[in-house]
């Protein structure tokens, strides 16, 4: 098993929804965290033999070129009904390095991806692309481990949220560490996180520094699954309008394979959130993020997921986001070397601010994506991947409505 990091469409993330980034990078799979959190179906001893098997392919320096060509009909997302859009191919050049090391039972893990994505006519909006990560695993007793990490990544705000015919690049940051004793019986947890969003003069009303803390009580148990409980408090400072944020997360949520073929992952929260501002109100209410499974037919692998969390650095609220997701998508593999699939998720997305602090007449709005991917594995070491996808956003005044389509061809070197 190597380490390497598979470069795939940004429309199939979606968090790079048109009308949260515009173009955003494939995600790249987050290195994993190498026994940080354990599922032991024995005693201690077993499970360390585990991880270690574990750890044994996964280690040193691995390198992957990545080449995006991307198409979009609507590139400015106007409202195509009224307005012609304006259409453009981007070309992103991508290199993405990872590493991993052992000290002793300890881990350390490096990823840096860095790409150019080049407007072919509208070059003014080319811009440069980062996307950095760093973490340790550091174990101790049984099972524990503590994991700190840092990330930095910077890319270009998509026009739907922006709503004006301007730039901006924004540039974020995380700083944290969490805290895990999986194993059978109660085991607890703990997490801090430091986050940063930084935007361009024209859009700082939107920078705002969040800290987030995290303690909870979990119990594992091989027939039934990990089931933990929690509480989360986040206070979000955007220091330029002078309004912090707080939300109290209290939540559940539970982990299970059904079967060998089945996964369930459910979390479950009640949150409460606030603002020093009156005109930004409050929420109480449910929040979750639920997916579920399953490849009990044959060479078809069947998602289906929902949320429902609260946006605190949205470029149109003074204040928060309520936001709704739902998906469904399914993945069917024609060979071992190719495989289909189709997905559609709706996304609706509420907004709470202060017009004495930012004027907006927006309120809410609703996303929707359909699209369908193909895949080709060529040689061990390279891949392509074609994705297509029609998108649709609506909001309750009309205004900033758009609609579109990508085309995606995407070509992954593993050296």
């Amino acid at each position: 098993m190597r380490l390497d990091i598979a470069l795939t469409p940004c429309l199939r993330a979606r968090r790079c929804a048109p009308a949260a980034n515009d173009f955003s990078w494939p995600h790249a799979a987050v290195l994993a965290a190498l026994g940080g959190a354990i599922l032991v179906s024995g005693a201690a001893s077993t499970a360390h033999a585990q991880d270690d098997d574990k750890r044994v392919d996964t280690l040193g320096l691995h390198l992957t070129a990545g080449l995006d060509l991307l198409y979009d009909d609507n590139v400015y997302r106007v409202d195509d009904r009224v307005d012609d859009p304006t259409a453009d191919l981007i070309v992103t050049p991508s290199i993405e390095a990872t590493y991993a090391h052992p000290i002793g039972r300890h881990d350390i893990q490096l990823r840096a991806k860095a790409g150019y994505d080049q407007f072919v006519s509208e070059t003014q909006r080319s811009k440069l692309r980062l996307d950095t990560e760093a973490k340790a695993v550091i174990r101790f007793g049984a099972t524990c481990s503590v994991t700190p990490r840092a990330a930095y990544r910077q890319q270009r705000a998509d026009y739907g949220d922006i709503n004006a015919a301007t730039e901006n690049l924004q540039r974020f940051s995380t700083l944290g560490a969490d805290l895990s004793c999986e194993r059978p019986g109660f085991f607890p947890v703990a997490g801090y996180q430091h986050d940063t969003t930084r935007n361009d003069n024209d859009f700082d009303y939107a920078d705002q520094d969040s800290d987030s803390f995290k303690v909870g009580l979990g119990y594992n148990k091989p027939s039934l699954g990990t089931l933990t409980t929690y509480y989360e408090r986040t206070v979000s400072d955007r220091f330029t309008l002078g309004i912090k944020n707080r939300i109290n997360a209290y939540g559940l949520r539970f982990q299970r394979s059904v079967s060998p073929l089945t996964q369930i992952d459910a979390d479950l929260q009640w949150l409460d959130v606030s603002s020093d501002s009156a005109a930004v109100g409050d929420y109480n209410g449910p929040g979750w993020n639920v997916r579920l499974s399953t490849s009990a037919i044959p060479r078809l692998k069947l998602t289906a997921s929902t949320s429902r969390d609260i946006v605190n650095d949205s470029l149109i609220a003074s204040g928060f986001a309520i936001r709704s997701d739902y998906r469904i998508e399914g993945e069917f593999a024609i060979s071992e070397l190719t495989s289909a699939g189709l997905y559609a998720d709706w996304e609706r997305r509420k907004f709470r601010q202060d017009a004495a602090l930012r004027d907006y007449s927006i309120t809410a709005d609703r996303n929707r994506r359909f699209g369908a991917t193909l895949k080709r594995k060529l040689t061990d070491r390279f891949d392509l991947t074609l994705d297509a996808q029609h998108y649709v956003r609506r909001t309750d005044t009309d205004i900033s409505d758009y609609s579109g389509t990508q085309v995606t061809l995407s070509a992954l070197l593993r050296f």
